[in-house]
């Protein structure tokens, strides 16, 4: 957007593809086995100087966030898209304490535009920010828009636009990037599937849910993929699962990963625990569609085996 407007723009997307994005080039970034924040430094120098720079913070605890923002970054902007349950292991044990971790990152004199939609994490967050000297703008989504997965995102654009004095969207780009943002089933064969491992938290996973089911009252099956450094956010999905069930929008639930077995000890209702050292991406997909329920894919994108289940629900599609 930045470039096609006449800006030399530099942006840094982690993730499974990690990647710098330097105008309308492309280029991986090479990891060893950890991920070291060092690398933000070491991929900024690659580039010109850039007018503009993009970066997803990619720590997961207070301190190391603060440390992108203040040591690396020094952001005029920070974009913060939602406040959710995920890294309540390193960030803090609920909502309201990850909105305080987040907030105490924010160096003082920058802007912030939240697309958190929760009053009461708005409120915390405007009163944190007060007292680090930043300053705070809100997304308001539109009631037409409020069922659409990650519209918050979409309108908070123009909010960062508008902060860096540039022009807002037009409606044309606005309507596009909301259609991107839509989701749908993905029909297969042997049953229909949706792959939402990438939303990670519990709140963005339940939003995907209830825009999916044109019948508020059809039953689900999740496929939840667990990692053992991610314990916080398998213990909120284990939460979120077992309200599920009590509320008869599943049955059963499939699991995989690190702490499947501990996972399954601890449920109310039936579980499924695949082994992912001994089951393929594809036995496991073949088995959840073989029960006849829609199945959602869920809690954790970045694996090896999660990649290779990706790659086969599309492989499925394109047949």
């Amino acid at each position: 957007m930045f470039h096609d407007r006449g800006y030399e723009t530099y942006a840094k997307v982690t993730g499974v593809v990690p990647a710098s994005v330097y105008n309308d080039f492309e280029y991986e970034i090479e990891r060893g086995v950890a991920v070291r924040l060092y690398e933000n430094e070491r991929e900024l120098k690659r580039f010109e100087s850039p007018d503009v720079a993009i970066f997803e913070n990619q720590g997961i605890r207070e301190y190391t966030t603060r440390l992108v923002n203040q040591q690396f970054v020094r952001p005029q902007v920070v974009f913060l898209t939602n406040v959710r349950e995920d890294h309540l292991d390193t960030m803090g044990g609920s909502r309201q304490a990850v909105a305080r971790s987040l907030a105490r990152s924010i160096p003082g004199g920058t802007h912030v535009v939240s697309g958190e939609q929760n009053p009461q994490i708005r409120d915390y967050l405007e009163r944190e920010l007060d007292r680090r000297d930043a300053t705070i703008t809100h997304v308001t989504v539109p009631a037409r828009h409020e069922t659409v997965p990650g519209a918050e995102i979409v309108y908070g654009i123009d909010l960062v636009l508008q902060a860096v004095d540039e022009p807002p969207l037009s409606p044309t780009e606005r309507e596009s990037l909301l259609d991107q943002m839509d989701v749908s089933w993905t029909h297969l064969p042997a049953g229909r599937i949706f792959n939402a491992a990438a939303a990670n938290d519990v709140q963005s996973t339940e939003l995907i849910r209830r825009h999916l089911l044109s019948d508020a009252d059809e039953v689900i099956q999740p496929v939840v993929y667990l990692r053992s450094d991610r314990r916080g956010r398998t213990a909120s999905f284990l939460r979120y699962l077992t309200k599920l069930a009590e509320q008869g929008a599943i049955e059963q639930a499939r699991v995989v990963g690190e702490d499947a077995d501990l996972f399954a000890l601890n449920t109310s209702f039936p579980v499924v625990v695949h082994d992912e050292t001994r089951e393929s991406p594809t036995e496991l997909l073949d088995s959840a569609l073989a029960d006849c329920w829609p199945v959602m894919v869920a809690g954790n994108t970045v694996s090896e085996f999660m990649t290779e289940l990706a790659a086969d629900i599309e492989q499925r599609r394109t047949e």
